[in-house]
């Protein structure tokens, strides 16, 4: 039987509390740091559009889907004979064959 001295008892003890000391400071260290999050350029893109959207969208939904002024002037302008001229006829005719991509 091998009797060691006291003092390499104690020695290891005191390298096994040091080196526990040493890990709970990292785990401080670690956990002092601030959460952070990164976002990708594509993301931020994203984002940015879709408050886009959303703008764009609140302005549409608070106009009226009928604009009143426009459908008084289109009634007054065909009850004058406006439409009934023949170059406005080929002004009109001409959009709705653009509109629907038939050409001349």
């Amino acid at each position: 039987m091998r009797i060691e001295p006291i003092s390499s008892k104690i020695a290891s003890e005191i390298k096994k509390v040091e080196s526990a000391k040493k890990v709970d400071q990292k785990r401080l260290k670690a956990a002092s740091k601030p959460d952070s999050t990164d976002f990708s350029s594509n993301a931020q893109r994203l984002s940015a559009t879709r408050a886009d959207v959303d703008i764009v969208s609140a302005q549409v939904s608070s106009e009226p889907e009928i604009r009143e002024e426009k459908v008084a002037e289109a009634r007054k302008k065909i009850a004058d004979g406006f439409y009934n001229s023949p170059e406005i006829i080929d002004k009109i005719a001409e959009k709705l064959l653009s509109v629907f991509g038939v050409t001349k």
